[in-house]
């Protein structure tokens, strides 16, 4: 007993400090999970300092600590930060997985689809970086900024150097979205537009944006660094950070124009918005048909869908309404930061009768309004998917990747398919070369595609999974050779003969009217974000690489490539110089012709001389392949295939929704381990 007492002291204070640690470490991330983000701070200073002014240095003195400072190194390269950012070190790594499920901000999902990762291909992935800090930026003071955040605050010196005839053109972005920050960047600069300003979330893009010299601020936000995820609580609280935005830069003298990242300019819109000097604030906006037949804005309150906040312009008199839109935003996280600015500037609205610019007065006529014309500056409907700028012979100004089905994939891949994206140049490159095909057998197929009945009902769509599901047997075709041979196949343009939405219909969306059947982007077929770009186990096989449809004839693609390709001509058993798979087929001026019905180990042995080509066109997918050798392989590519594809949506029934089925023409088990013997469109699960 005596020798048991002292043991007991050192085990209880071992105990205590143990408690003590965690208890720190406990605060420690409750300190770091519940700070504002300093962008916050930034804003409520300038919003609640009494010394806020309309005077030049009063705002200089609050926005910047040192007013020597400068945000961008476009502008203007200080000592300090041109040391700061010559030693940061940055090298490849792997990118951030997505979970993003991205629509027009105006309709209710009606489908169930569940929350995906994305993993990109190894050849379509932006890089991530690995960053070693240096010691600039290690550094930080008691608001737990670093010297490079204080550094590319911004301030009033910065956005007058930047702003381009009174206009600042705005974005932001983390480093998950590298890649449309680049393309974002391009199309501004290609578009003559040199007043702009990309906004970091986090350290990692900020250090890009220096290094790459583009105009550019912290606004260090304390979210994630991967994907938002649309409709999730780090999505509104990004819808936060942006609307803070439009506050801070018009009390720093300029017309904001903000734009989401995902918004291309196509054209340059500053003349644009010059026309309407009246205006206080100009909105893009969810209408899915035009009410005028040029560049003049909507007429209001005809195109009274809402609006959408993915391009604004904000001239000085809207500050108040921004400061209301941004407490009512803060007062409740569960609003919506589009529907708040929607059920704000409605508020009172007066229609200006025979206003000969269609403007009116929005927020109990206080600020004049305008709807952009949904023809040019466009949503990912009018853009991409009715395609009413060529209906109009118009020049879009704009488009926003919206009402697409897909996540980030879907938006880099419809960027894609119109040559807007700017991939590196590897991604024009594919160690084991291309496959591209012609999709035959359509035309009966596209006339009876369309509406059966002109009802919401499964009589109705029939039509349209004919002629869908004659082009997924030949993609499927196409990519069992692809990975059999290990080249990426060029998926070519598909053809619906409904619209997808997120409730029902009878063929279009509500308020759209456009030909059907029509050529449709691949997100309404095929799961890209939940499919082809995300990591598989094993159990999946290989993954195959793809590219868009506009691949082989984009002026980016090396004509290295497109040149060097042979035809692959599929012929009848028996038919003379028509290789069944024994030996070898010879490369006869351009062509090789190969047996249809073939097992992969006859097609791979048939087409050997053709290794050396960089593409192979094949004139039909129709019967090019049979099966596996292998049974393994087909277990495992059936696999992969169960999850390629998506739903349409939707009939009037509940669940109204129905799942394509890749493998639709023969017996088998679907990915809700539902048995097939005969395939029909049907409902659920």
């Amino acid at each position: 007993m005596g020798k048991s007492a002292p043991a007991a002291k050192p085990k209880r204070g071992v105990a205590l400090g143990v408690l003590g640690m965690m208890l720190l470490a406990f605060f420690s991330i409750v300190f770091m999970l519940g700070r504002h983000s300093y962008f916050h701070d930034l804003y409520e200073h300038m919003v609640h300092d009494p010394r806020l002014g309309h005077h030049d240095q009063h705002l200089q003195q609050l926005v910047s600590n040192a007013s020597s400072t400068t945000g961008t190194k476009d502008v203007a390269q200080s000592s300090t930060t041109t040391s700061t950012a010559q030693s940061e070190v940055l090298s490849s790594t792997s990118n951030t997985k997505t979970t993003d499920s991205e629509h027009s901000g105006t309709t209710a999902k009606a489908e169930s689809n569940s929350k995906k990762e994305e993993a990109k291909q190894p050849e379509s992935k932006p890089a991530a970086q690995t960053v070693t800090k240096s010691t600039a930026q290690e550094a930080s003071g008691k608001d737990g900024l670093s010297n490079l955040d204080n550094q590319y605050k911004p301030t009033r010196e910065m956005v007058q150097k930047i702003q381009q005839d009174g206009y600042l053109v705005v974005t932001w972005a983390n480093f998950h979205y590298q890649d449309f920050v680049r393309t974002w960047v391009a199309h501004v600069k290609n578009v003559g537009i040199t007043g702009y300003i990309v906004g970091a979330m986090d350290d990692e893009l900020l250090k890009m944006l220096i290094d790459m010299k583009y105009n550019c601020f912290s606004m260090k936000s304390g979210l994630t660094l991967g994907d938002f995820g649309w409709g999730s609580k780090t999505f509104a609280k990004m819808g936060r950070e942006k609307i803070r935005l439009v506050s801070i830069f018009l009390k720093l003298g300029v017309n904001v124009v903000i734009a989401d990242v995902d918004v291309l300019w196509l054209r340059n819109p500053l003349p644009y918005f010059s026309k309407y000097q009246e205006a206080d604030i100009l909105t893009s906006s969810d209408h899915l048909d035009n009410t005028v037949p040029d560049e003049s804005l909507e007429k209001w309150p005809v195109a009274a869908s809402a609006a959408n906040i993915g391009i604004m312009l904000f001239r000085e008199k809207s500050l108040d309404f921004v400061e209301e839109w941004i407490k009512i935003i803060e007062a409740d996280e569960t609003v919506w930061d589009q529907n708040a600015f929607n059920d704000l500037f409605r508020r009172g609205n007066v229609v200006l009768k025979d206003d000969p610019k269609n403007l009116f007065l929005g927020y109990d006529g206080k600020v004049k309004m305008g709807i952009l014309p949904v023809s040019v500056f466009c949503s990912g409907h009018t853009f991409f998917t009715q395609q009413l700028w060529k209906k109009l012979n118009l020049k879009p100004y704009a488009v926003h990747a919206t009402f697409q089905f897909s996540g980030t994939p879907g938006k880099r891949n419809r960027m894609r398919e119109f040559m807007l994206f700017e991939d590196p140049p590897s991604y024009y490159e594919n160690k084991g070369g291309f496959l591209t095909f012609k999709m035959d057998g359509l035309e009966e197929l596209i006339k009876n595609g369309g509406p059966r009945t002109g009802q919401m009902d499964l009589p109705n769509v029939q039509g349209h999974f004919q002629l869908v599901n004659h082009q997924m047997v030949r993609v499927r075709n196409a990519l069992a050779i692809s990975t059999l041979l290990g080249r990426a196949l060029v998926v070519p343009e598909m053809w619906c003969g409904m619209d997808r939405w997120w409730a029902p219909h009878a063929g279009t969306i509500p308020g759209s009217h456009f030909q059907l059947p029509f050529k449709c982007p691949l997100d309404h077929i095929f799961d890209l974000e939940g499919g082809w770009t995300r990591d598989l186990p094993p159990s999946h096989g290989p993954a195959i690489p793809w590219r868009e449809s506009s691949f082989l004839d984009n002026p980016r693609t090396p004509d290295t490539i497109k040149k060097n390709r042979v035809v692959v001509e599929i012929c009848p058993p028996g038919t003379a110089d028509c290789s069944d798979g024994k030996a070898p087929a010879p490369v006869k001026n351009g062509k090789v012709r190969v047996q249809a019905g073939l097992m992969s180990s006859q097609l791979k042995l048939a087409l050997i001389n053709t290794a050396e080509f960089k593409v192979l066109e094949f004139t039909t997918m129709n019967n090019a392949f049979k099966n596996f050798t292998d049974a393994g392989d087909w277990v495992k590519f059936a696999n992969r295939m169960r999850v390629y594809t998506s739903i349409w949506c939707c009939i009037m029934s509940h669940p109204g929704h129905i799942h394509y089925d890749m493998l639709w023409d023969i017996p088998h088990t679907d990915k809700f381990n539902k048995e097939w013997t005969k395939w029909e469109p049907t409902t659920g699960p």
